[in-house]
């Protein structure tokens, strides 16, 4: 479920994000195909039906736990205004998990120049804001299958085993993957977190997830890494350690309490061990082959992300000396 977190969980050995589209479900659901969509073997395509767009994902089991959840929220979202994706046709279930067929959304993700990256980050932090009180007047509040806490993730033996397993192997990546590990354990030990705010999260608000047409949100996809869990959570993969205007925007719109801005770091850490036991235990435990050692340096680069807002916020990273 994990190599960066939320983004490449498809690369799994013999799944249709490696074979292609199925033939069969073109057929049956009378469709064009199309180019594939994202650069990471996301399991999506672009097809037409008549001349009209649509979108056909892939939904694998190992990558998308209790997919029907992912629609679930899209679904409640939609009700609320939110452009997220509609299903055309009921999902076709197989062995190998299930495809589904969305209305294609209009619009295209922003692509801001260096100078206009603030100003994006900014505006995308509002949204943000926007969407989680959105989310929280849902009333979805049971967890997904799959899906934990950042506290119960982290406090978790079986990640801590193949984490020293990955230690042995790759001794400078396990070793700072461990320390983070255990900061975060201690941190979630030491503070209790008190009624800071939860709901159903996006888990990736990034740019490539939003939609635009003239400066209106058309589409809000991807809602691959959603769940259950404290809101500042969705910072991960939105603000990724130090895309500080983000932040700054969701602020703006919803201000955090101390308590909550303390909450960031920890539960960032946190993020990005989701799906890590998993992904070392098909290395290491062979569950199934996997040819290449495994290798986490997004995770462990974006760990040692510097946050300067945060810093003055909630206080200089405790592996400060990691940087």
């Amino acid at each position: 479920m994990v190599t960066e977190p939320g983004r490449s969980r498809g690369a799994v050995n013999g799944t249709p994000a490696e074979q292609g589209l199925d033939r069969e479900v073109c057929a049956r659901w009378r469709l064009t195909p199309g180019p594939a969509l994202g650069h990471r073997g996301t399991g999506t395509w672009a097809v037409t039906r008549g001349g009209e767009p649509f979108v056909v994902k892939h939904l694998h089991p190992q990558r998308f736990p209790d997919w029907r959840y992912t629609l679930r929220v899209a679904a409640a979202l939609r009700a609320q205004g939110w452009p997220t994706p509609e299903l055309a046709e009921e999902p076709v279930t197989v062995a190998g998990g299930a495809w589904v067929l969305f209305h294609r959304l209009p619009g295209r993700s922003p692509n801001p120049t260096d100078a206009g990256r603030p100003a994006e980050e900014r505006a995308r932090g509002r949204l943000l804001a926007e969407l989680h009180a959105s989310a929280a007047a849902t009333g979805i509040v049971d967890q997904r299958r799959g899906f934990t806490g950042p506290a119960e993730l982290v406090r978790d033996p079986v990640l801590d085993h193949w984490l020293r397993v990955h230690e042995a192997a790759r001794p400078d990546e396990g070793r700072a993957l461990r320390a983070y590990r255990d900061a975060a354990l201690r941190w979630f030990t030491d503070n209790p977190v008190g009624n800071a705010p939860r709901s159903v999260v996006h888990g990736d608000f990034a740019p490539w997830n939003l939609l635009f047409d003239n400066g209106r949100l058309t589409g809000v996809v991807d809602f691959e890494g959603t769940h259950h869990t404290y809101q500042v959570a969705d910072f991960a993969l939105s603000w990724r350690g130090y895309h500080d205007d983000v932040l700054r925007g969701y602020d703006e719109v919803r201000p955090l309490s101390d308590g909550e801005w303390a909450l960031v770091r920890p539960a960032f850490w946190a993020w990005l061990f989701i799906g890590m036991k998993d992904l070392l235990a098909c290395h290491y435990g062979g569950v199934r082959r996997v040819d290449s050692l495994p290798t986490l340096e997004w995770q462990v680069r974006h760990l040692r992300r510097h946050s300067p807002l945060l810093a003055a916020k909630a206080g200089a990273s405790p592996l400060a000396f990691e940087r």
